[in-house]
């Protein structure tokens, strides 16, 4: 990470007495020869003209720069310069353009120095933005199965609420455990149970659609909810993961565990429910499947009154 830096200065750190002497020394020349006042008042404008463009970035960018690294000076050498120029062009055109040519060359000097500020202020920016990212992501994740933990579920839950109210868009939710979890745990060690925990989200998540949410509420308790789908699209996903756990989750590891899943679903009755409301009555749904001898998929009856209704 650091040669990058030094391979950058070596390549760009000539071009500055190029760029002087490419601009520079034609006008000195011009300056030298007789009546030659043009090329000084160009390198004298040309200073000017460096030194008012350092002063606006110098005020964009005050709080990070201080005022010793030279900013001030500059102006006032490139001021002492017009001065000089006015009073001295006509007889010393060769000193003016001498002078004026070196405020330039120093003048870029700062040039290049604001540049690689500018590009570390970049990527501090760049690395603090990511790092931000990096640390929501992993604070709205479950450390254990990398699905959205509890309060992140509900969060998105709510939002994809709001934006179903608005488009007029049914919604529902299902919940799911995994039945008999703590014999597992019990018997197999909570390394097995773990393991289980991971292998059911994994499951679960290649059955759902891209917009649909998975999170882990707690223990061995998952929910999904499910914008765009009415009641009787909620069983038909529910009995898809249903499926697929069963399925894929005869073995866990080495160990045979032949895991199933007890699922609840309920639709979003709209604005007169709240979110507590909705999760509750997905949450009994999925007792009473458990209840009814588990491995099973149970909808809460009550639907939406009106066109959202299946």
């Amino acid at each position: 990470m650091d040669a990058s830096p030094r391979r950058r200065k070596s390549l760009r750190l000539p071009a500055i007495p190029w760029l002087v002497g490419g601009l520079g020394l034609p006008a000195v020349a011009a300056a030298a020869s007789p009546g030659g006042q043009a090329g000084a008042w160009t390198l004298v404008g040309l200073a000017l003209g460096l030194a008012a463009a350092m002063a606006m970035c110098w005020s964009v960018m005050r709080e990070r720069l201080s005022p010793h690294e030279g900013w001030g000076y500059l102006a006032l050498a490139a001021l002492a310069v017009a001065v000089l120029g006015v009073f001295g062009a006509g007889r010393w055109p060769w000193l003016v353009a001498l002078l004026a040519l070196s405020v330039v060359a120093w003048g870029l000097v700062m040039v290049r120095t604001l540049s690689g500020r500018m590009r570390g202020l970049l990527l501090e920016r760049d690395h603090a933005r990511a790092e931000a990212s990096r640390v929501k992501a992993d604070s709205e994740r479950d450390p254990l199965t990398g699905v959205l933990n509890r309060g992140a579920w509900r969060a998105r839950l709510e939002r994809i609420g709001e934006d179903t109210r608005q488009d007029q868009r049914p919604m529902s939710v299902l919940f799911f455990d995994i039945d008999l979890f703590k014999l597992i745990n019990d018997s197999l060690g909570h390394q097995v149970g773990d393991d289980c925990l991971k292998a059911v989200a994994d499951t679960v998540a290649h059955e759902l659609r891209g917009g649909d949410i998975l999170g882990r509420l707690g223990g061995e308790e998952f929910a999904v909810a499910l914008p765009g789908a009415r009641r009787i699209h909620a069983i038909a996903v529910g009995e898809r993961i249903r499926q697929a756990v069963q399925k894929h989750c005869q073995v866990v590891g080495e160990e045979v565990v032949e895991l199933t899943v007890s699922v609840g679903a309920a639709e979003y009755l709209g604005e007169g429910e709240s979110y507590d409301a909705l999760m509750d009555r997905a949450d009994r749904a999925m007792y009473t499947a458990k209840g009814s001898g588990r491995n099973m998929v149970v909808a809460d009856a009550t639907v939406p009154q009106g066109p959202a209704a299946p």
